[in-house]
């Protein structure tokens, strides 16, 4: 039997210090089957002199500007050919031989959607592993606040998907910056595909402080959006998760209001911090009773 055909997209902008080692970690596996898919935002460093270097190896490569990572990759999307397709990040890496695994597990037509372990890794180190694992009840897909296991999916490295998902469900919704894979992920499992959770290693997440996770998507921005992907969702669960779900919801709100006043401007004033912090009290009256918000608010007016 022929090795599946892998589309592998690489959506990139300004990230010449990785985006090499990216390229080799898929390029060096020689996987016979390959389809690399470049698409640059207009990239500003040394990105297109890399990539001017491997444009006899990449399947298409387009440089010019675009409305983001969710849409760089839908462009990809749209120009693939493969049976099975992923996205990767241009400072993350594959492991070796992983697309040869990968292709093994594809040989099964009744498989539509794997997903590896990816190991965290920085400049000094490695930080730990995303191993994703089979969630207690269909409501914990929509409640990264409240799961009986660490992660359901897995990083969007080790995420591989069949033609036909992308076929049924479409591409990426843009209007998510940070939790664009979460968002597809669980759109997937509400369209009854089946993840198979592979216990293998077959990449690297690197961890860095220019990357959106380090910077922004950890201190409010991931919450806003799983906050979306949860109320997308809630009505469609069972009738007494459903509840609890959007009890949820109201709590986690209140707790992203006090994040975002306190993170939406590193560099602002603390009376800036408190006007924010009062204004939304003004806009959502539960506040004034969440500890949080109290103790955010007395911190700014003693350290004023």
């Amino acid at each position: 039997m022929s090795c599946p055909r892998i589309s592998i997209i690489v959506p990139s902008f300004n990230q010449g210090a990785y985006i090499e080692a990216t390229l080799r970690s898929v390029l060096d596996q020689n996987y016979p089957a390959l389809e690399l898919i470049v698409m640059d935002g207009g990239s500003t460093d040394n990105t297109r002199e890399i990539l001017d270097r491997y444009t006899d190896r990449l399947a298409h490569l387009e440089i010019q500007p675009d409305r983001g990572q969710s849409h760089a990759i839908n462009k990809g999307l749209a120009r693939m050919t493969g049976d099975v397709w992923a996205y990767l990040n241009s400072d993350d890496l594959l492991t070796p031989c992983s697309l040869i695994r990968v292709g093994e597990l594809f040989q099964n037509p009744a498989t539509d959607w794997i997903g590896g372990v990816s190991v965290i890794f920085d400049e000094q180190s490695e930080r730990g592993t995303v191993t994703p694992h089979r969630p207690a009840r269909l409501k914990e897909v929509v409640t990264p606040w409240a799961r009986s296991v660490e992660h359901v999916f897995p990083c969007s490295n080790v995420c591989y998907m069949s033609r036909r998902i992308y076929d049924t469900i479409g591409g990426f919704d843009e209007s998510y910056n940070y939790s664009m894979d979460m968002e597809y992920y669980t759109r997937a499992v509400f369209a009854g595909y089946l993840l198979r959770r592979v216990p293998e290693v077959m990449g690297r997440w690197r961890w860095h402080s220019e990357s959106k996770t380090v910077r922004d998507g950890r201190n409010y921005r991931f919450l806003e959006e799983e906050l979306r992907i949860a109320t997308a969702y809630a009505d469609r669960l069972a009738p007494d998760d459903a509840l609890a779900l959007w009890n949820e919801i109201f709590q986690n709100r209140k707790w992203y209001v006090v994040r975002r006043a306190l993170h939406e401007n590193p560099h602002g004033s603390r009376i800036g911090r408190l006007v924010r912090l009062l204004t939304d009290a003004m806009q959502r009256p539960s506040l004034l009773g969440f500890r949080p918000w109290l103790g955010a608010v007395k911190k700014q007016i003693v350290s004023a």
